[in-house]
């Protein structure tokens, strides 16, 4: 019953964000330095992933609703953006919408990530792999703020199954910008 019902406030806080009905929070950095953070646009695209040792490079889209899904990744609402101080949950599909997270599992620790963000300053920001991990559909855990600028990718696992979620962190080891002319 508990298990239950902790999923269905889950499911019901995750559609109100990606509805937009409320304001998403700031982390728990940008709420210590008092950073005025804009908030995309759900369904804007913020940011192009590569992911080299999968062969992915898709747009992020801010949402994790099936419009942003089916155009590549999706950020999911109230969690840092890349680069950003905290932690840059983005959600993808396995089996659907192209796939870009079909070989997530396939991802290693030590293996790079580069988010290239738009806009008239674009930044180039490189992650790493730390750590990989199989988590129950529930374990909403995995978008808390961190202090750290971290990127967390999820995908439901195993393939054509909703049974639990492959779930990759990393950590920002880089960041360059250039202007974009």
């Amino acid at each position: 019953m508990r298990r239950t019902r902790t999923l269905a406030v889950g499911i019901i806080a995750l559609l109100l964000v990606s509805s937009g009905i409320f304001a998403t929070t700031p982390t728990i950095a940008q709420r210590a330095e008092g950073a005025a953070v804009a908030t995309p646009r759900l369904g804007r695209s913020v940011a192009i992933v590569n992911i080299p040792s999968i062969g992915v490079s898709v747009p992020l889209v801010y949402g994790i609703h099936d419009d942003a899904l089916a155009r590549g990744l999706g950020l999911w609402p109230g969690t840092a953006l890349p680069g950003r101080p905290g932690n840059a949950v983005i959600a993808g599909h396995r089996t659907s919408h192209g796939a870009p997270m079909r070989d997530i599992d396939k991802l290693a620790i030590g293996d790079l990530i580069y988010v290239t963000t738009t806009g008239k300053k674009q930044s180039v920001l490189e992650y790493r792999i730390t750590k990989r991990q199989v988590v129950r559909p529930d374990a909403m855990w995995i978008t808390r703020p961190t202090r750290a600028a971290t990127l967390t990718i999820f995908a439901c696992h195993p393939p054509h199954s909703i049974a639990y979620r492959y779930v990759i962190f990393a950590k920002l080891v880089s960041q360059g910008s250039s202007d974009n002319k």
